[in-house]
């Protein structure tokens, strides 16, 4: 059975799952486009009117220093520019799938952020795959996690204090109590919502990227891209309570990608401004 077959049992045992992201996926499409028009792009921003009114309170932000207010969806895309606005749209798609958004979810949304962040600065001094891929893919990679708090919020409460009490690792606890891992679950809604299949085997294998290395080169280096991704957010604390001492250059994620240390270093410096810099954004 192939893997894809076998998500159609994972969804129809996680209960009702998220919407797809329709304006975010309209976006993507639309910004791929060689000749397209702000205001093409500006009529789909305006399909979605959260995504209007953060995109015009972010365009009017005290980041921008504009002395004259911003009042249209168009000018405010040319003011904050396609990729702020892409990740505008990334981020509110991921948020919109929690049913609730207390501090756990938080945590996890600043992870996802802290990881898109990340990814997209290694994947670009690192890599020759796309900075847009792999932002996206370090966004959505622990999408499982919300469909299960989604699920069961106390049941996943249970699972986080298992693994902080030392009981379990989290992808053990998580089968224990839900029957699957969040990487399971995560990969099967990515790819009931027709994410590039890249994305979809890059969220499945992100853990156990090692056994895939010979058989698929790209999802692999992917793979470890996200883990030195994530490995920097437990470093700096982002979406978890504190700092975690990690020596980054000897990450998994570093050690398949043979990074440069003096790079990872360099990039681990300007990671958390850059985090601070995107989160404050998405929150204004």
């Amino acid at each position: 059975m192939s893997m894809f077959m076998d998500f159609e049992s994972v969804i129809k045992n996680m209960g009702e799952l998220p919407a797809s992201p329709v304006v975010a996926t309209k976006l993507l499409e639309l910004l791929r486009k060689p000749d397209l028009k702000i205001k093409e792009l500006a009529n789909a921003v305006s399909l979605d009117p959260v995504i209007s009114a953060r995109l015009l309170r972010m365009a009017n932000s005290v980041f921008y220093q504009l002395v004259k207010q911003v009042n249209t969806v168009d000018r405010a895309i040319i003011i904050v520019g396609e990729d702020v606005l892409k990740n505008l749209a990334l981020e509110y798609s991921l948020r919109s799938t929690s049913r609730t958004f207390g501090v756990m979810e938080r945590k996890m949304w600043e992870h996802s952020i802290g990881c898109a962040v990340a990814s997209r600065m290694l994947a670009d001094r690192l890599t020759d795959i796309d900075k847009d891929v792999a932002y996206l893919t370090g966004l959505q990679h622990h999408i499982g996690k919300v469909v299960m708090v989604n699920r069961d919020k106390e049941l996943y409460r249970q699972v986080r204090q298992a693994v902080e009490s030392g009981q379990g690792q989290l992808r053990d606890v998580e089968r224990a109590l839900f029957a699957y891992s969040h990487e399971v679950v995560g990969a099967a809604l990515l790819d009931y919502w027709n994410y590039p299949k890249m994305i979809v085997e890059a969220t499945l294998f992100h853990y156990e990227f090692e056994k895939i290395r010979v058989e698929k080169p790209e999802i692999f280096k992917l793979c470890a891209v996200i883990n030195l991704a994530s490995d920097f957010c437990h470093h700096f604390g982002v979406g978890f309570s504190e700092e975690m001492d990690i020596d980054l250059s000897l990450s998994r994620g570093a050690l398949a990608l043979e990074a440069n240390p003096m790079i990872v270093e360099d990039l681990a410096e300007k990671f958390y401004p850059t985090f601070i810099k995107e989160r404050n954004l998405f929150l204004s």
